[in-house]
């Protein structure tokens, strides 16, 4: 990637910088809505699994002082990124970012997390067309690095001390999907699911889910966050999010 091919930018408010692609995926809300969600529960070594360009890890790790950050990504330019931006965000001390395609990775050792946060593709195998954009195509869909949604998962929980906890953001309508998978094998237990909404009154576009590595206990379904008033401006929740003057409590 040539320098002219990179922008810096920034999130929360200019709280976390950020070189990104010029082209290509970008930190969203989704990036500082799982920051948030995961925030409260970080400790120890946290891994970020897709991580990108480090946002959403980098985010927490500014927040929490005392964790390792460590990102994998199948995108090695992407990965060279992230650990631009530790270095940006004067904590690369902490952070180590790996090249790495989840489906065959042995460099990172089972059993090993206090956490695990991700944003996984949204898009299952030929449910959608893949973007021509091989960044975009990596980030939206599950069929360009052939990592399923369960294979996803399963990575999680080997990584995972027990008792360790993941966090996710998804799209809402593959929650029962995401249900199903974390529990058909006692993989995970004790989930908590956060429904977020684009307006109040309209269903649920994407999720947030937290649950343990095999620690059972009751699902809870969270009241929902409504991101946005009629007038398409933040609502003052959202807002709060967004802007890194708050986090949320799953």
């Amino acid at each position: 990637m040539q320098p002219n091919d990179i922008i810096e930018t920034s999130i929360l408010r200019g709280q976390v910088k950020l070189f990104q692609p010029r082209r290509g995926f970008h930190a969203s809300s989704d990036t500082v809505l799982l920051a948030a969600a995961a925030t409260p529960f970080a400790q120890g070594q946290v891994l970020d699994v897709g991580c990108g360009v480090g946002s959403v890890g980098l985010s927490i790790a500014l927040k929490k002082l005392d964790i390792k950050l460590i990102g994998i990504d199948i995108q090695s330019d992407m990965v060279a990124l992230a650990q631009s931006n530790a270095v940006l965000n004067g904590i690369e001390e902490r952070c180590t970012f790996y090249s790495g395609d989840i489906g065959a990775d042995t460099a990172l050792p089972a059993n090993s997390f206090d956490l695990v946060v991700t944003n996984p593709p949204f898009q299952a195998e030929g449910r959608h067309i893949p973007a021509s954009l091989e960044s975009k195509a990596f980030a939206h869909g599950e069929d360009a690095s052939g990592v399923t949604l369960k294979k996803w998962c399963k990575y999680l929980h080997n990584k995972l001390k027990q008792g360790g906890r993941m966090v996710m953001i998804h799209r809402a309508d593959r929650l029962d999907e995401i249900i199903q998978i974390l529990t058909e094998r006692r993989w995970f237990g004790g989930l908590t699911i956060l429904p977020i909404h684009p307006r109040q009154g309209e269903p649920a576009k994407r999720v947030l889910v937290t649950a343990r590595k095999e620690r059972y206990a009751p699902l809870v379904l969270k009241s929902g966050l409504v991101m946005h008033e009629m007038d398409g401006s933040p609502t003052p929740a959202a807002s709060s999010i967004l802007e890194g003057r708050d986090i949320i409590h799953l």
